[in-house]
């Protein structure tokens, strides 16, 4: 193999190296966000619903006095816990989950290309 498509290659490898880390760095955890605030919202209008039905059926319960804050409460934490900076601050426990399915896929996948091209040439360095 030349040497110009060798770093061919490599750039290449590079290039995509560096979008599966965005990917699952950058893309996954935007994705989980999105997908927890907007269960968050709902939950949250359901909890709304709820209360106005409270309000029109049981007004002198206590649950009834403060039915909105807590809402209101209920759907600022949930928002805060699926935000991104929350995501990467989890346990060693997902770090170590996350860092081998960045780096692993794209070596493997470095390797049997390399491999490949090794055994194509005829298993000559």
């Amino acid at each position: 193999m030349s040497g110009s498509a060798k770093r061919g290659f490599n750039r290449l490898f590079l290039v995509l190296m560096f979008g599966w880390a965005i990917c699952w760095a950058v893309l996954y955890p935007l994705q989980r966000q999105w997908e927890g605030q907007h269960e968050a919202l709902m939950q949250y209008r359901r909890d709304i619903k709820n209360c106005d039905q409270l309000v029109v059926e049981r007004p002198e319960w206590d649950l009834t006095k403060n039915c909105y804050e807590r809402a209101m409460t209920n759907w600022q934490n949930t928002l805060e816990f699926y935000s991104f900076k929350n995501f990467w601050m989890f346990p060693v426990v997902l770090w170590r989950l996350f860092v081998p399915l960045i780096v692993l896929p794209p070596l493997a996948v470095y390797g049997l290309a390399a491999l490949g091209m090794w055994i194509w040439r005829g298993f000559n360095p």
